[in-house]
């Protein structure tokens, strides 16, 4: 999970489409799933070089510039611009990367090589797996909803490595662990994208 590549931070809700139109099937999945905006498959995204940093800061980023020879402007995850119904805030002024990215499993969709109902069933298995991710880190006491599930996840295990913890912490952690490794495998093998072979 911690990646810091590109993600599609929603699209617009039905009434906000340019032809006043419903929402497609594609849409429609991507409306059911948000996870490469909320901090599920991403910890970040970086900006391209056409991309207005300083717009992107005004219209609520968390935009931030690296010091060095060639400064890197990225933005962390759960995007602030991600609203409650799973639609983007910025949708027009959205980032480039987040205009291009598709998963793996809307690609497959649209490719007819599965059914946009077999591509929601697993939008519906990832979600409920991160949504126990969730539950178990605020089992442990972790409230940082404003940070990645991978980073979260990290400074956990950090946090349960430097400190002592009893029997029934280090179960919940082990049930964590295993919670995360799965959402790993499902990630990978459903929503990220490889580069085509050559």
């Amino acid at each position: 999970m911690a990646a810091s590549i590109a993600f599609n931070p929603g699209l617009p809700s039905a009434h906000l489409l340019p032809d006043g139109g419903g929402v497609n099937p594609a849409e429609q999945l991507c409306l059911a799933c948000g996870m490469c905006c909320d901090g599920t498959l991403f910890d970040g995204v970086q900006l391209e070089p056409g991309d207005d940093a300083q717009k992107l800061k005004t219209l609520g980023l968390r935009v931030s510039i690296s010091r060095g020879k060639t400064p890197i402007a990225r933005f962390p995850q759960p995007c602030t611009a991600l609203c409650t119904n799973r639609t983007c805030r910025l949708y027009a002024d959205r980032p480039s990367q987040c205009r291009v990215f598709e998963c793996g499993v809307l690609k497959e969709a649209k490719a007819g090589r599965i059914t946009f109902t077999a591509a929601t069933q697993s939008v519906k298995k990832a979600r409920r797996q991160a949504d126990k991710i969730r539950r178990l880190l605020h089992q442990l006491g972790d409230t940082e909803q404003h940070r990645a599930l991978g980073e979260r996840f990290f400074r956990m295990q950090c946090r349960m490595e430097e400190e002592p913890t009893d029997e029934a912490t280090r179960s919940v952690f082990a049930d964590l662990s295993l919670a995360v490794h799965r959402l790993k495998l499902l990630s990978h093998d459903k929503f990220y994208t490889r580069p085509p072979a050559t």
